[in-house]
């Protein structure tokens, strides 16, 4: 196998979020990301059950492969949260990926909560991923994201690590609570975290008075209207923010297995939406303007100078 690029280039001397003019008007570059996984992994009840996963139909190849024409139609590069297990089973898969112009990162090995590891399992973890990417990329991947966006306040110890291994930037913060994950009070915005010195990319959400609302991606996107999605990216916008948005192949496989074990909370998770959330994602393709999360680091990091530090964080306040 050739080895391929984790990461494509930024554009030359971009200080800033905005690209040029879309009708006119200033348009900024929005960070699309993808998680890439297959159907059982985005389960809660499936996923823990590591030792089955051979024995699960896999179908992230064909569901990628309808992500990537769908990114290739509308002429847009993403970031790749790839996980240690899939890039085992498909080295090809993430050769296309990196042949296509997308950015490599890490999603970790086996999927695995990192509030609920201790620091030398999250290392195995690291080491693990990483080691699945040697031979299929030529540089190692510099963003991380956790799977279940399981940084939080119990698990600030981690972005230590990630700054030990190397990493530039990570996107684990989710920076509101659900049924599954949350951190209220993180940063809502990219930042820079100190003393690390890592740039964080949390999954956006907007104020609405006193709540903060989730509008990243996932059942965010499936379960609400597209003009919803549309006026809060233009919302982050108008603020001069890059909306940082994600996505799951298995979102594009409408028909992928129900297994018995399926609680009545994955039904509404994991499979609502599932018939129109393609529609809505060529919409957002079409209207806003997306690159890859790393080609926006440099950015966040300028403007932290720019600002005098106001876009920078001591993680020591999170705590």
């Amino acid at each position: 196998m050739s080895a391929r690029h984790a990461h494509p280039g930024g554009p030359d001397g971009n200080s800033s979020y905005e690209a040029g003019s879309r009708d006119g008007r200033p348009s900024v570059i929005n960070g699309l990301s993808v998680d890439l996984e297959d159907w059982y992994q985005g389960l809660t009840s499936t996923n823990r059950q590591f030792d089955r996963w051979q024995d699960l139909e896999d179908r992230v190849v064909p569901a990628t492969q309808r992500l990537l024409a769908l990114l290739q139609a509308h002429g847009v590069r993403a970031t790749f949260f790839v996980l240690g297990f899939v890039a085992r089973m498909h080295p090809d898969l993430i050769e296309r990926i990196a042949a296509d112009g997308h950015e490599i990162a890490l999603h970790g090995y086996g999927h695995r909560r990192v509030d609920r590891l201790t620091p030398a399992s999250f290392r195995q973890e690291l080491e693990e991923g990483l080691a699945s990417l040697v031979g299929i990329v030529d540089d190692m991947p510099t963003g991380h994201r956790a799977p279940y966006f399981s940084i939080n306040r119990r698990s600030l110890w981690a972005l230590d690590t990630l700054a030990e291994f190397g990493f530039t930037y990570d996107a684990s913060l989710f920076p509101t609570r659900n049924m599954l994950y949350g951190f209220p009070g993180a940063p809502r915005l990219p930042v820079r975290l100190l003393p690390m010195e890592l740039v964080e990319f949390p999954a956006s959400t907007v104020r609405l008075g006193p709540l903060t609302l989730p509008i990243a991606g996932g059942f965010y996107v499936r379960a609400t209207p597209a003009r919803w999605i549309a006026w809060s990216i233009r919302r982050l916008n108008g603020q001069g923010q890059p909306a940082i948005l994600y996505l799951h192949p298995w979102e594009l496989d409408p028909d992928h297995p129900m297994p018995a074990c399926v609680t009545v909370r994955e039904r509404i998770t994991h499979y609502t939406g599932l018939d129109t959330v393609e529609t809505k994602w060529r919409h957002l393709l079409e209207s806003f303007e997306f690159a890859p999360l790393g080609t926006l680091v440099d950015a966040v990091t300028r403007t932290a100078v720019l600002s005098e530090q106001r876009t920078s964080l001591s993680v020591g306040t999170l705590r």
